[in-house]
């Protein structure tokens, strides 16, 4: 369906890369990390002891537990090697230890609307089992790697590679972006065009495809309207 209009899209305004789009279009973390709720505490203070947080991180899906201050501000992690090294250096009194004599400072994050793919990217790269989320600059949740591999797993099953194919073979009657382009010098031009679909390549070669609702949404996310 033809958009009637493109000044909308011209009023609105945003830059945004295919690519972002495209590694994140079905691979959300939100859509796959665990929040923190009452029933499932993920996070403990500085002053804890390890004690205290033990039987938090025996539960058998946690490995790690956000360390917060009085105000929720993330202020480190701790983690199961944390406490394990403690033990191995011979230090007789470990379990009484505070958190913040064992954790780690300046935690590598991510964001809740980053996606799957750079999460497990963050995780193998570093060789961490979990990555803490945020919103807004607020811990809300862990992302496990086994949970960042299935996000990335449904981005790369998601698209139809059957329609692909076909699409493939119309190429020279569709509008075709390079996949690190900026979608705002896109969008008059795809509208205009007609069509209900932009094909996407990389490095000369056709990787990917955008509709137009995913074109609209694209749009919306840019201004931060949707998530």
């Amino acid at each position: 369906m033809r958009v009637q209009g493109t000044d909308l899209f011209l009023i609105l305004g945003v830059f945004m890369r295919i690519q972002d789009y495209l590694q994140k279009r079905f691979s959300r973390v939100g859509d796959f990390y665990s929040p923190e709720t009452e029933a499932l505490q993920l996070s403990c203070r500085p002053e804890n002891s390890i004690q205290e947080i033990l039987p938090l991180l025996a539960e058998p899906t946690q490995s790690s537990l956000a360390v917060l201050d009085a105000d929720r501000n993330l202020v480190g992690i701790i983690t199961e090697r944390d406490i394990i090294r403690c033990l191995a250096s011979g230090e007789p009194n470990c379990t009484a230890i505070a958190v913040k004599s064992l954790m780690q400072p300046n935690p590598v994050t991510i964001d809740i609307n980053d996606s799957c793919f750079s999460g497990l990217r963050k995780m193998l790269g570093r060789n961490f089992r979990n990555l803490l989320v945020l919103s807004e600059g607020r811990f809300v949740g862990i992302l496990s790697v086994l949970q960042a591999a299935k996000g990335r797993l449904a981005a790369v099953t998601t698209k139809s590679e059957d329609l692909f194919i076909a699409l493939q073979s119309m190429k020279d009657d569709l509008l075709i972006s390079d996949i690190t382009a900026e979608a705002d010098g896109l969008f008059k031009d795809f509208m205009d065009s007609g069509k209900s679909i932009m094909l996407v390549s990389q490095d000369g070669q056709l990787v990917d495809y955008l509709t137009a609702t995913e074109m609209i949404r694209l749009r919306l996310q840019g201004k931060n309207k949707i998530r």
